[in-house]
């Protein structure tokens, strides 16, 4: 296997649970299952990050997000993974794969493994760990929880070319309460 290079993030903030912060689209209608406002802004200011990232990251060759319909048995159709990434993507000229979703991790991991590096992932947090740990082969290199409230990380997973996996944590700190 050549050297690779992954940069996973969660999506970017999403609608509260008491309403007070509501989801819309990327033209400002109301949708419960779409970025927040200021999720949206995380999305545009991660073309910043990713347009010429500081190192280990590199400027990503291919972008895998997770689809909107979850296939984790909780049927519930979730646009941000997709929206976070979708100003990137636009930038970068790009056409994200959105194949697989949560539920679907080991199949997304083989997607990452095939794709242009570096690739970067948006997904649901709660699924990310079993994401990475699907793509290194095994648990104990990237953390086994990504905490709820989160929205700030960058995992960054690379391997030697000899499918030995290196970990490191990096923060976007782009909204206030970043990082």
């Amino acid at each position: 296997m050549p050297n690779r290079l992954v940069m996973i993030i969660r999506h970017a903030e999403k609608p509260v649970p008491d309403g007070a912060d509501l989801g819309v689209t990327e033209q400002g209608e109301s949708d419960p299952a779409s970025l927040t406002v200021r999720g949206w802004q995380r999305a545009g200011g991660l073309c910043s990050i990713f347009s010429k990232p500081p190192a280990p990251m590199e400027k990503p060759a291919s972008i895998v997000a997770s689809g909107p319909i979850k296939k984790d048995g909780s049927g519930t159709r979730s646009k941000r993974p997709s929206q976070t990434i979708t100003p990137l993507a636009r930038r970068l000229g790009l056409q994200p794969d959105v194949t697989h979703s949560k539920g679907q991790e080991a199949l997304a991991a083989e997607v990452v493994r095939t794709a242009p590096t570096p690739v970067l992932v948006s997904w649901q947090h709660e699924t990310i760990p079993s994401l990475a740990a699907a793509l290194v082969g095994g648990t104990g290199i990237a953390p086994e929880t990504w905490p709820d409230e989160d929205f700030d990380s960058i995992w960054v997973l690379q391997s030697d070319g000899a499918d030995v996996w290196s970990f490191s944590h990096q923060s976007q700190a782009l909204l206030d309460g970043d990082g």
